[in-house]
């Protein structure tokens, strides 16, 4: 018995890692999109239905003086079935995630998919990419913004709210209070970002099929092949009161949790491997 055990074991793990690099967006070719205009564009992701998170959003988009527009968020459970199965690979993604795709994750990942796509048919040379439940104080962000700018051979994606206590390599000191970092562990949140046209062109191309949640997908820089960075301490904030992604308990099954296991444990020395050689 034990040593069927061992067998089924390793068997679950040769075909996790398998799976980990071969994902369909390993290995990639550097993606290009010119430079743009220098210019800078905010895009606020949400729902129809969401409109007291709008009320609440509106007034601090413009004290932020920033030129801004709504993508209009994809509700995960409008999409058709079929259409769900043809974006997503279910069976790797709960493989990875020890859980089948919320429909809510799907609506997320798809509506920044759009933010994307939509940013590249601009001009502009960044887009400063919120959900609609980001809270943030405006002039602070806008500076935050202009600094790193200033800083723009340091990054392709910013994540503007880490949610962890600044375990990263420090690549520059943006100001007294913020620095800008190479996360050294895993950083799984993406309220707000601020990205450039490379990073977005990278995104937009390797997005599909979904494997797994999208903070998890924008993370993975040393797949995609961009200077994944994070502001820290957060100059965005997110709401984690009154969420749309519904909430769903993982499986006890020993062999999802064990790949999942895995995954965490590769994911987090990749994290390491990847922060110590910038």
């Amino acid at each position: 018995m034990r040593f069927f055990y061992k067998i089924l074991v390793a068997f679950v793990v040769v075909l996790l890692l398998g799976s980990i690099f071969t994902l369909p967006h390993w290995n990639l070719p550097e993606v290009t999109a010119g430079g743009g205009d220098g210019s800078v564009q905010v895009y606020y992701i949400s729902l129809d239905k969401a409109e007291n998170r709008r009320q609440e959003l509106i007034p601090r988009l413009e004290k932020l003086e920033l030129p801004y527009e709504r993508i209009h968020a994809i509700y995960g459970k409008d999409l058709p079935q079929e259409e769900k199965d043809k974006v997503v690979r279910k069976t790797l993604y709960t493989v990875l995630m020890r859980r089948a795709p919320l429909d809510g994750e799907i609506g997320c990942y798809l509506s920044h998919l759009k933010a994307w796509k939509t940013f590249l048919k601009s001009k502009n040379s960044y887009a400063l990419i919120l959900e609609d439940d980001a809270k943030f104080n405006p002039d602070e962000l806008r500076d935050m913004v202009n600094l790193l700018i200033q800083n723009k051979d340091k990054w392709d994606y910013v994540n503007l709210d880490p949610h962890r206590e600044g375990n990263g390599k420090v690549i520059a000191k943006l100001s007294e209070k913020h620095t800008l970092l190479v996360p050294r562990q895993r950083v799984w949140i993406a309220t707000g970002q601020l990205i450039n046209r490379k990073a977005a062109a990278t995104l937009v191309k390797h997005a599909l099929p979904i494997v797994m949640p999208l903070d998890h997908y924008i993370y993975r820089s040393w797949e995609l092949g961009y200077r994944y960075r994070l502001v820290y301490p957060n100059v965005v904030f997110q709401d984690f009161e009154d969420s749309y992604i519904e909430r769903e308990g993982y499986s006890r099954n020993i062999y999802w949790r064990l790949s999942n296991r895995i995954y965490v444990f590769i994911t987090g020395v990749m994290s390491y491997i990847t922060a110590s050689f910038q």
